[in-house]
C-alpha cells in the first residue's frame, strides 16, 4: 500500500464511527478495512480496482461532485496538484452536511503540510491528527456548506495560434489537468514537427485536454479521433476544447491501451512519467509495449518526452527504429512508421 493508506490503517479506529466517501483512494483493498459507503476517483485504474474490490458501495467516476449516499464524513487521499485539492474541497463542501468531517492524507512531499493554510473559511482550521509512513492525516469540518457545485464553473480557457487556421485553437482546462491551464513546452515543441495527415484515425494518448488531436482535426475535418486518458478531469476538459472547437472525437476512460481499443493510423503523445508524486516509467514501458499493435499495416508513432527518459530504446524494440525529429535542452520528438523497417 502506499505510505499515505498504511498511515490511515495505523489510524484505523479513528474512522470506526462514521460511514466513509473515500475520495482519490489508490488502494482498493482498504474497501474491507474501513466502513466505506462511496467512493469518488478521477482515476479510471483506481475506478475500476474499487469497482471489483468493493461492488456493494456507491460509485463514482468523473470530473462531477459525487452522491454521497450514507457518508457522514469523508477521507481525501490528496492529489498532488493544490488546485485540484481545492476543487475537490468546494465539492465535499456541496455533498456534505454542516459539521461533517473531512479527513485529509498525503504523503510529506506533496503539499499537505501546507495545504491548510489555503483552506478556504467555508472549512473549519485543520487539525494535525497523525504524523508517520512519511505521511501526515489532517482534519478539518465543513463550516457551511456550498448549495451549487458546477463543473463548468472552475473551467479555466487559454487560446492557442494556429497557423493557416482563420481563428485560434480554443483549449479548455480543469484543475488536475495536466500543464493546467495552458499547454506544455513539450507538446508545444511536438506540435511544430507533426505532419498535416488529410485522412486516417488518430489516437491521442494521455491526451489531457486535448491539444494534439484537436490540432490535428482542425487541419483536417475527415480525420478520425480518438482521446484516451486515465483521467475523469482530463476528458471532460477535453469535451470541452471539442466543443469550443466545433470538433468531434470519441473520449475513452482507461488507464493504458487494450484490445478493445482497435488499430489506428497515427498515435499521438506527450506519454506521462508520473503517477501522483513517485516517477513510474511503467506508464510510458506499457505504452510503448503495445503500441506497436495498434497501428495498422503504416501507421505511425510520434511522441514527445524529456531526452533523459529511455523511451528511444524501447521504440527501437518494437519497431526496429527510432528517428529523433527534433530536440532541445529539454525534450525530444521521435518518430517511428511501422513497415519502415521489419519489427525484430
Amino acid at each position: 500500500m502506499s505510505p499515505p493508506s498504511q498511515l490511515v490503517l495505523r489510524q484505523q479506529s479513528r474512522f470506526d464511527d462514521e460511514p466513509l466517501l473515500v475520495v482519490n483512494a489508490p488502494d482498493a483493498e482498504l474497501a474491507q478495512l474501513l466502513p466505506v459507503v462511496s467512493c469518488w476517483q478521477w482515476h479510471a485504474g483506481y475506478a475500476k480496482q474499487w469497482q471489483r474490490q468493493a461492488p456493494d458501495i456507491l460509485h463514482h467516476f468523473g470530473a462531477s461532485a459525487p452522491q454521497a449516499g450514507d457518508a457522514k464524513a469523508a477521507l481525501v487521499w490528496l492529489p498532488k496538484e493544490k488546485q485540484l485539492t481545492l476543487y475537490v474541497l468546494e465539492a465535499l463542501r456541496h455533498v456534505l452536511p454542516e459539521g461533517a468531517t473531512i479527513w485529509l492524507v498525503g504523503d510529506n512531499r506533496g503539499g499537505i503540510k501546507s495545504i491548510h493554510k489555503q483552506f478556504p473559511g467555508s472549512l473549519a482550521p485543520a487539525q494535525k491528527m497523525a504524523v508517520g509512513n512519511h505521511s501526515l492525516l489532517l482534519r478539518t469540518c465543513v463550516n457551511e456548506p456550498k448549495l451549487t457545485f458546477a463543473v463548468e464553473d472552475y473551467f479555466e480557457y487559454v487560446e492557442l495560434d494556429q497557423p493557416n487556421q482563420a481563428a485560434p485553437l480554443k483549449l479548455a482546462s480543469l484543475p488536475g489537468v495536466f500543464s493546467f491551464p495552458g499547454i506544455d513546452a513539450g507538446s508545444a515543441m511536438l506540435l511544430k514537427h507533426l505532419p498535416t495527415w488529410q485522412r486516417g484515425k488518430i489516437l491521442d494518448f494521455a491526451c489531457g485536454h486535448g491539444v494534439l488531436g484537436a490540432w490535428l482535426n482542425r487541419q483536417a475535418p475527415a480525420l478520425e479521433v480518438t482521446y484516451l486518458d486515465v483521467s475523469a478531469l482530463a476528458l471532460a476538459a477535453t469535451e470541452r476544447t471539442l466543443a469550443l472547437n466545433h470538433l468531434t472525437g470519441v473520449c475513452v476512460a482507461q488507464d493504458g491501451l487494450t484490445n478493445s481499443l482497435g488499430q489506428f493510423d497515427y498515435v499521438v503523445s506527450h506519454p506521462p512519467f508520473h503517477t501522483g508524486l513517485a516517477t513510474d516509467y511503467e506508464i510510458g514501458k506499457q505504452f510503448l509495449r503495445s503500441v506497436f499493435q495498434h497501428l495498422t499495416t503504416q501507421g505511425e508513432l510520434w511522441l514527445v518526452a524529456n531526452r533523459f527518459l529511455p523511451w528511444p530504446e524501447l521504440i527501437e524494440q518494437a519497431f526496429g527504429h527510432c528517428e529523433r525529429v527534433a530536440e532541445d535542452n529539454k525534450f525530444a520528438v521521435y518518430h517511428a512508421q511501422k513497415t519502415r523497417v521489419k519489427r525484430r
